[in-house]
């Protein structure tokens, strides 16, 4: 009996209980893993699944890791794929169909690198079943996320046996025999048991050298010889593609080996001679190497103007369409045309400006050395025993030039319709010179002067200056020498006193006015100090001279009356 106010468990919760605990052991047992954890998946594309299933052990070097939990089909143009398979089409443009393997990998698996390697091998020859064995990658590659996908150029399938009979086909088995066939007869008819006894003779130096090819092929960097297998496969296809051509090319290279086979004799010294070429040519090898470094820097820095090529290319066709035009028959080349008859002219006067233009040279050259110099000198008036000079200089030579001009071009008058001729206004003063007959005239030369006579300036022994060399280039000549000194005269003068008075009313009025002009002058040439008077005041009283006695006044005093 039960005691009073005990509880029993209903046989309903009894039941349910043993349910759950024999579900969750069959899952455990079924699975192996907790229903409720986060399994460690990746995903891997091969190019055919063959006989892979859902439970396929994963296995790395021998070991089981983990297993196949689903197989995939997909197309190649499916974006899913193309997506899990990095962006391209898997295997390549060969591959028309893909699979995609979803593995789950235990801890004891564990890490997997992006780098991993994936192969579908049998497990047995004859079984048929498969498992993925896996390489888990390289130490330094970053281990690879739940739900990566391994593209299909990092997974491998098995060689089955059906394959190797499917390529023995009927066209292939008779290649073959035609292949033995001839190896055949090369050994038997053709004395090739010889050249095979040769051969092995002389194999362990060429071994040697094998050895060192095959060592080279290996390259310096990892990857370099996958590098080399993947390229000849290209080439395999592409000569795969046309049987033609690819018959055409064994056809060559058998006249090539023919013609090789008749100059034996030749061929064996060239290969004689190849190493001492090959050894001639290590520092054009070691030069290039060199170069390669900065032609790489170079390459490098090319490539943003090749990336700009196509929009340099682009912009710049307007213009190479204008050019095209600007060439043709109606613009440059009907120009050209034209100017043809004018080519051979030109020609020759280019031949000619050649020494015109050394004389102008010569010409230009005269003037900066010669010429300007003389022309922006002045005259040096020199210290001698005869006197000094007592004015300055009032300019340099193209001034002082330019000054006479103007005075000759003031006193020139027309004479009548043949010549022209100098009138000089007659004046006289208070200074007499009496110049000895020198000029044969018979008597000598009496004359008067408003002022006193100082002497000749330049003398007559400097005028005898540089000589002028015609043979000599003019810039490489002295220039002309400007100094002169103060000569005496070759005559005698006195001074004659001046009048007290004049009777004025003997005078016309115009020659009244000039008589008090010319007093006017005379006082002020004494009250600045008469024969010692500055330069200035000199100089202000011949002005005032020279107005007075101008042609025009002359010729206003004659209208006034002969005095």
């Amino acid at each position: 009996m039960r005691a009073r106010g005990e509880h029993r468990v209903p046989s309903w919760a009894i039941g349910l209980a043993l349910v759950i605990v024999v579900a969750a052991g069959s899952v455990l047992a079924y699975t192996k893993q907790l229903p409720f954890g986060d399994p460690y998946e990746v995903r891997a594309v091969f190019t055919t699944a063959q006989n892979i299933r859902a439970g396929a052990p994963v296995r790395i070097a021998g070991i089981e890791v983990g297993e196949v939990t689903e197989v995939e089909h997909l197309a190649a143009a499916s974006p899913e794929l193309t997506a899990r398979a990095g962006g391209r089409p898997p295997g390549g443009a060969s591959t028309e169909e893909a699979a995609v393997v979803t593995m789950r990998i235990s801890d004891a698996g564990r890490p997997v690198r992006t780098d991993a390697t994936l192969k579908l091998r049998p497990r047995l020859f004859l079984e048929g079943n498969l498992f993925v064995d896996l390489r888990p990658g390289s130490p330094s590659a970053p281990e690879a996320e739940g739900g990566f996908t391994f593209p299909v150029n990092q997974t491998s399938v098995s060689v089955e046996l059906d394959q190797i009979l499917t390529t023995l086909q009927a066209d292939v088995r008779r290649d073959l025999q035609v292949l033995l066939d001839q190896l055949g007869n090369a050994l038997a008819e053709y004395g090739g048991a010889e050249g095979f006894r040769e051969l092995y003779r002389t194999s362990p130096p060429a071994f040697r050298y094998t050895s060192q090819v095959n060592e080279a092929l290996l390259g310096t960097e990892e990857g370099d010889l996958r590098g080399v297998l993947r390229g000849f496969s290209r080439v395999f296809r592409g000569l795969a593609r046309n049987e033609v051509a690819l018959q055409e090319l064994v056809t060559n290279l058998r006249v090539v080996a023919g013609s090789f086979a008749r100059q034996d004799r030749a061929l064996a010294a060239a290969i004689e001679e190849l190493p001492r070429v090959l050894e001639a040519s290590e520092p054009a090898y070691a030069s290039l190497n060199a170069a390669f470094p900065p032609l790489r820097a170079f390459a490098r820095e090319a490539l943003p103007g090749v990336r700009s090529t196509p929009a340099t290319v682009e912009a710049a066709t307007p213009l190479v369409e204008q050019l095209r035009l600007l060439v043709s028959h109606r613009e440059l080349r009907g120009l050209v045309r034209d100017l043809r008859p004018a080519i051979r002219p030109l020609a020759r006067l280019t031949r000619q400006t050649e020494s015109f233009l050394e004389q102008s040279r010569a010409l230009s050259s005269c003037f900066n050395e010669v010429v300007i110099p003389w022309a922006n000198d002045t005259v040096d008036p020199q210290t001698n025993p005869g006197g000094d000079y007592p004015h300055e200089p009032t300019g340099r030579v193209f001034e002082t030039t330019g000054y006479g001009l103007s005075g000759i071009a003031g006193e020139n008058r027309s004479g009548d319709a043949n010549a022209n001729y100098l009138r000089v206004h007659g004046s006289g003063g208070l200074n007499t010179v009496q110049a000895p007959d020198t000029f044969g005239f018979g008597q000598d030369l009496v004359g008067m002067t408003q002022l006193e006579l100082l002497g000749a300036m330049p003398r007559l022994g400097d005028s005898q200056k540089t000589d002028f060399r015609p043979d000599v280039r003019c810039e490489t000549q002295e220039a002309p020498d400007l100094g002169g000194g103060l000569g005496s005269l070759p005559f005698e003068q006195q001074q004659i006193a001046a009048p007290t008075s004049v009777d004025s009313s003997a005078l016309t009025p115009e020659q009244r006015r000039l008589d008090r002009s010319l007093r006017e002058i005379s006082g002020e040439l004494s009250a600045a100090g008469g024969e010692d008077a500055p330069p200035e005041a000199v100089q202000r009283a011949r002005g005032q001279l020279e107005r007075l006695l101008s042609p025009e006044r002359g010729d206003a005093e004659r209208g006034g009356g002969d005095a």
